[in-house]
């Protein structure tokens, strides 16, 4: 292994550390992998983070205070001011942001999208408040991730389709999601924006998405706290995270080949 390969490697397991020490485990894998495509990106200052939650993405990711994060959760926001880990934060509709015209260098999204009704509002925001020039990173579920799940193909293949589909609607009323597209009606979603797309990726390989289904009955502990605090609260020692760290890294690091999600960078004509 090459010099530039450990040391991407390294900054790979340092998200993935973070994120044990923030998560459960199948989120600490699903952010872990955008985390390393987002560092991968070059991002003009200012930075706005589009859904920035309770600022976990941003612990995990950020070893400087991001410009700016924007969500439409009050506690939330809360929550993300006492991480640090933001210059500002504004309480806002991504489908109606309060900012100037060509006001921001980058802005990036992480699986936020798909929870937004009118997802093409949001894109039309993004472009106002960008420079040109200026790039937009995101990452998006789509309609392949439910098939690449563990619980319903399950239920599916031994005769309950009624749990499975309990089971779906279940995930969608859980993780709020609002809108499932195939991939190329997104990046028609982002070119139609006006966008310029540099790349399109897959990402979230279907056994990354599968762990994470799997591993979903053992996230409630995490969550016990949220309600009172606003963050998860996860009790992970360090030889647990040593031990996670060692059999886990190897799906984290790899170069997707297939994916059910999709990374977009995309970029406002100058």
């Amino acid at each position: 292994m090459n010099k530039k390969s450990k040391t991407r490697i390294s900054q790979i397991e340092k998200y993935f550390r973070r994120y044990l020490q923030i998560s459960p485990l199948g989120l600490a894998l699903w952010r872990s992998i955008e985390a390393k495509h987002l560092a991968g990106t070059e991002l003009i200052h200012p930075v706005l983070d589009i859904g920035c939650g309770f600022g976990e993405f941003a612990v995990a990711f950020a070893d400087e205070p991001i410009d700016m994060g924007v969500d439409i959760c009050a506690k939330d926001l809360y929550a993300a001011s006492k991480t640090k880990k933001y210059k500002n934060l504004t309480l806002a509709d991504a489908r109606d942001l309060p900012f100037s015209d060509n006001s921001y260098g980058s802005i990036f999204s992480i699986s936020t999208l798909e929870h937004i009704d009118n997802a093409d509002k949001a894109l039309k925001e993004a472009y106002r408040i960008l420079k040109p020039g200026g790039v937009l990173f995101l990452t998006l579920e789509t309609d392949e991730v439910d098939a690449a799940t563990f619980y319903r193909p399950f239920f599916q293949k031994i005769g309950f389709p009624t749990l499975s589909s309990l089971a779906t609607k279940g995930y969608n009323s859980l993780f709020h999601r609002q809108t499932l597209l195939p991939k190329k009606e997104w990046i028609k979603k982002v070119k139609k924006a006006g966008f310029r797309i540099d790349k399109s990726q897959n990402i979230i390989s279907t056994k990354v998405t599968r762990l994470f289904d799997l591993l979903l009955i053992t996230a409630w502990p995490s969550q016990l706290f949220r309600p009172l605090i606003g963050k998860r609260v996860v009790f992970r020692p360090k030889f647990m995270e040593d031990l996670l760290v060692k059999i886990f890294l190897k799906y984290i690091s790899v170069e997707e080949k297939e994916g059910t999600n999709l990374l977009v960078i995309a970029r406002k004509p100058r």
